[in-house]
């Protein structure tokens, strides 16, 4: 699991280690565990998920577990991952996520529909009562004690889908709702009242996810001269005015205290509308097309780029796009280039690398030094000091490739009644991700 800082702490695994020669992960199981169902949590369990999402037909976690050529079963309580030579490093963090989520055996076995009644296929200290697919989810405490002590300290949990940030305010402020997040600057300004009043307690915490400019090497932007002139163009002071000064600043790629971040590290294309119109001229102009969620929070960024853009001579048009389409499609490589706030630096960089710097999004244009480091990086036999500077290294390169330019971390506002304990140090809260399950309320 992931705690509030981002750091992981044993779950269903209480500890793990790789073998000296990196061709294994082993992990050591938590004892005395059973799922809701009866069945063990043990080795087996653990064999047979693994197996499922790896061939599993629908699978959303196939390429999460590509590391895995075979699991072992040393003992009841002890599983070998076999790796592919010189990978594996991220999966620590990979199981902090759905894919390292255990589901019981039995409910495999019977093809439970685990998607939409997962009943008692689980281990948690919650059962799923009802769900209402994109509407609702009901939570009751199940019976006994839990493996996790510090779980399940309500006797049961109500969610509610509400895409609307000023309707899920109010249901705080109505007493419809005991706990919500809000991220647009308006609630926030306004949520950030309420706990100066004492009426609500408001934890702030920057998204872990970076607000930037995604670039692909697309007409225009094939040239580096242009894609640093677009960088040096925008101006994160401009663009977090627009949220009320609710989206930080940031030009790295992780944040602040990770462990992988250049604290030292100095953005190459900081603000500079002399340097960006000389670097246009130079190339003689240029035209590029800009693309961005319709009616989503970075349509008003995307508007100040656009104007930005201008201003040093380089002509650019807007692609609004239904927010479905935004992502994929730029994945697909259909668009030039894309403002969105979906860069999300992982639990481990090896993942970010995978997922960000080599995989679709290609924020690494190919560099082969930028492959080399990461191949090195990402050995587990090496310690994270070793790596630290390997990653360092691989941040530089693939900032200086201008294909994406980081602008700011908007904020996460998690906003609670006074009787609700615990909302302050959620985990994956700076993620949007909200796990709820350590919280509790005063009687």
């Amino acid at each position: 699991m992931v705690d509030a800082n981002g750091d992981l702490e044993p779950g269903l695994a209480e500890s793990w280690e790789f073998a000296p020669d990196g061709s294994y992960l082993e992990l050591a199981l938590r004892r005395n565990v059973t799922f809701h169902d009866g069945a063990p949590f043990d080795a087996a369990a653990v064999a047979a998920n693994i197996q499922r999402g790896k061939t599993m037909e629908g699978s959303t976690v196939v390429a999460a577990l590509k590391d895995i050529s075979n699991v072992e079963i040393v003992d009841d309580h002890t599983v070998r991952l076999q790796l592919a030579p010189g990978t594996g490093v991220e999966l620590f963090g990979v199981f902090s996520t759905n894919v390292g989520m255990m589901v019981s055996p039995r409910a495999v076995e019977t093809g439970a529909d685990l998607r939409n009644n997962p009943g008692d296929s689980g281990t948690g200290a919650y059962l799923v009562k009802s769900y209402v697919p994109e509407e609702s989810v009901s939570l009751t405490r199940a019976e006994g004690d839990n493996w996790d002590p510090e779980a399940g300290k309500v006797a049961a949990i109500e969610f509610e889908a509400i895409s609307d940030a000023s309707t899920r305010l109010n249901g705080l402020k109505t007493g419809a709702a005991d706990l919500s997040w809000v991220s647009s600057a308006n609630e926030i300004v306004e949520a950030q009242s309420l706990a100066d009043s004492g009426a609500m307690t408001v934890t702030e915490v920057p998204f872990r996810n970076v607000l930037g400019l995604y670039m692909r090497a697309q007409g225009d932007l094939a040239k580096p001269e242009i894609r640093q002139a677009v960088a040096s163009a925008i101006d994160p002071a401009t663009i977090g005015a627009l949220f009320s000064d609710t989206c930080s600043p940031n030009r790295q790629l992780y944040p602040e205290g990770s462990w992988s971040a250049d604290e030292s590290y100095r953005y190459p294309y900081e603000f500079d509308v002399d340097k960006a119109r000389s670097l246009v001229q130079a190339a003689g102009g240029a035209k590029i097309t800009l693309t961005y969620a319709a009616s989503g929070n970075t349509e008003k960024p995307a508007n100040v780029i656009q104007s930005a853009l201008s201003a040093v001579g380089i002509e650019a048009e807007l692609n609004p796009v239904p927010n479905t389409q935004n992502e994929p499609r730029y994945v697909a490589g259909d668009f030039q280039s894309m403002v969105a706030n979906s860069f999300s630096p992982k639990v481990d960089p090896a993942e970010t690398v995978n997922t960000f710097v080599l995989g679709a999004y290609d924020l690494g244009n190919g560099n082969p030094q930028i492959a080399e480091l990461a191949a090195e990086a990402a050995n587990p036999t090496l310690s994270q000091d070793e790596r630290t500077p390997l990653y360092h290294r691989i941040w530089d390169l693939t900032l200086e490739e201008a294909m994406f330019v980081p602008i700011c971390n908007q904020t996460n506002a998690t906003i609670s009644h006074g009787k609700v304990v615990g909302a302050d140090s959620m985990p994956w809260v700076n993620l949007g991700i909200f796990d709820v399950r350590h919280v509790g309320m005063t009687k």
